[in-house]
């Protein structure tokens, strides 16, 4: 259970603490294993796990290939993790994807008392909130392919699975314990046979979230903050409206933040396309697993709900559905080969309008021809 008192008294605390970089990050891994009351399985168990683990990604393999016709390294490395390992390898994540923004909210910190004051309140509250988004999440995930974004290198398309909450759901949901984690990997495997084989994908996500990082970075000068308020006052003169989004975030962010959502619905609809058409032809129980999962995704409480929109993840649920169709339409219409121009370049991803309308998205490919 998360040790409310815990999570409080560290939230007090860090007003008191005084970390080097504007995000506390030791506090980050404690505050989210708190709240994702996490604990340690032993090396032993975990390895134990590992030769089924490693027979349920090779196997969907050749059949995600044939399906897509996409071609990638077949060896990858599955590994088992538990919910501390998970929230240890994205905050190392994070810590290299906002390395840049950090060196830039330093300055901050050496300013006058106003500015000291703002740096150290965005401390606690990227430290809180990263520990809570990260906390929740590490409930949640069942298993992730790592890319390996911002320059580092991939590892032999590393897939994790992160077994205490594959158990969970089994338990819950009374799943086969086979097919379960078969379905998971089919999933993932299609991640990094679309990564490993699409050469742009990797530096053109990469760009995208570098681009979104310095424009936030950007958007804390006092120019930024000024463009702000100018397109706040020109949406509402416009609408007779206030907009949160505008108030938020710079125009150019919110460009790119579309982007980044239309590419990744298309990256999670294709993985779940194929993860439904291969897993009805190899998994016994697949409809019941289907079925039950989807009634378990719409079961959420209203805290949960309220939660994920706050904090975006509601976004990333529309793209499993939005991405899906998008997917399973062009497939139905052109077949998997049409689908696949998608991954030709940077150019051929859909707009998010195109992805809620993949009608516009095939004219513009068929006039593009």
């Amino acid at each position: 259970m998360v040790d409310i008192p815990k999570l409080v008294l560290n939230t007090g605390l860090q007003f008191l603490r005084s970390p080097e970089g504007p995000t506390d990050w030791r506090q980050v891994a404690q505050n989210a294993a708190n709240v994702g009351d996490a604990e340690r399985r032993t090396y032993e168990e975990k390895r134990r796990l590992l030769p089924a683990y490693e027979t349920f990604v090779s196997e969907p393999t050749p059949q995600i290939i044939e399906l897509t016709g996409l071609h990638a390294p077949s060896v990858r490395e599955a590994r088992v993790f538990d919910r501390y390992d998970w929230i240890d390898m994205n905050i190392t994540a994070f810590e290299d994807q906002l390395a840049p923004l950090e060196k830039a909210l330093v300055t901050q910190k050496t300013g006058s008392l106003i500015s000291k004051g703002v740096y150290k309140s965005n401390q606690v509250i990227s430290t809180v909130g990263l520990g809570f988004l990260l906390g929740y999440l590490a409930k949640k995930v069942l298993g992730q392919y790592d890319p390996s974004l911002f320059g580092r290198e991939i590892v032999s398309g590393q897939i994790y699975f992160v077994e205490p909450n594959i158990e969970m759901v089994e338990r819950q949901l009374s799943f086969s314990r086979d097919d379960f984690r078969r379905w998971i990997a089919i999933h993932e495997v299609t991640h990094a046979v679309v990564f490993e084989s699409v050469p742009w994908l990797k530096g053109h996500l990469n760009q995208l979230l570098k681009r979104y990082l310095e424009a936030t970075n950007d958007g804390l000068t006092s120019e930024g903050l000024q463009s702000r308020a100018r397109a706040v006052a020109s949406h509402y003169a416009r609408r007779r409206q206030l907009s949160l989004m505008h108030a938020a975030l710079s125009s150019e962010q919110i460009g790119l933040i579309n982007q980044i959502q239309a590419l990744m619905s298309v990256i999670e609809g294709y993985s779940d396309f194929v993860m439904d058409r291969i897993g009805k032809e190899m998994l016994a129980t697949y409809n019941y697993m289907k079925r039950e999962f989807e009634l378990r995704r719409r079961r959420k409480s209203g805290r949960e709900m309220l939660f994920e929109r706050a904090t975006g993840l509601g976004l990333k649920m529309e793209q499993y559905v939005l991405g899906e169709r998008f997917v399973s339409h062009i497939a139905a219409n052109r077949g998997i080969e049409f689908v696949n121009r998608v991954w030709r370049s940077p150019h051929d991803v859909p707009t998010l309008d195109e992805v809620a309308r993949p009608e516009k998205w095939i004219t513009r490919e068929e006039n593009a021809t």
